[in-house]
């Protein structure tokens, strides 16, 4: 196939007015916005379907996104403890509450908590499943 160069280029200029952030990258905050809000009016309109015409749009601007998050704000890796210490805030768990959800002794969690012990694929695949998160995030990298 090939291609028909004149009426993609029309095509591209009309996305280009339409929806300039999703083609371009985003390079400041002010555009970051933008982005963002574009992305919500269009996951809006696709719901839930993967197969709206729209569903490739939100993607790239997803990972354009992504790109201009990753390098302005960046998320500094934390270790296994930190997150178990956030997920039982949030939860306002004590380390009481957690061992018996989990099966594991209020010890090891202490433990586990005061970086004393390290993380076993056993803990892991445990404490994943409780806070239903991917076991990664309890894993170094």
């Amino acid at each position: 196939m090939t291609l028909n160069l004149p009426a993609l280029t029309e095509a591209w200029r009309k996305v280009g007015v339409l929806a300039p952030a999703a083609i371009t990258p985003i390079e400041n905050d002010e555009q970051l916005v933008q982005a963002t809000a574009d992305l919500k009016d269009i996951l809006s309109e696709i719901g839930e379907d993967p197969t709206h015409p729209l569903d490739s749009l939100a993607r790239s601007l997803i990972d354009r996104i992504v790109a201009y998050e990753a390098i302005h704000y960046p998320i500094p890796d934390v270790d296994a403890a930190t997150v178990l210490k956030v997920f039982m805030q949030e939860r306002h768990l004590t380390q009481q509450q957690l061992a018996k959800a989990v099966g594991i002794s209020q010890s090891t969690i202490s433990q586990l908590l005061g970086r004393r012990r390290a993380f076993t694929l056993e803990h892991v695949r445990k404490l994943a499943g409780y806070f239903g998160v991917k076991a990664g995030l309890f894993l170094p990298d």
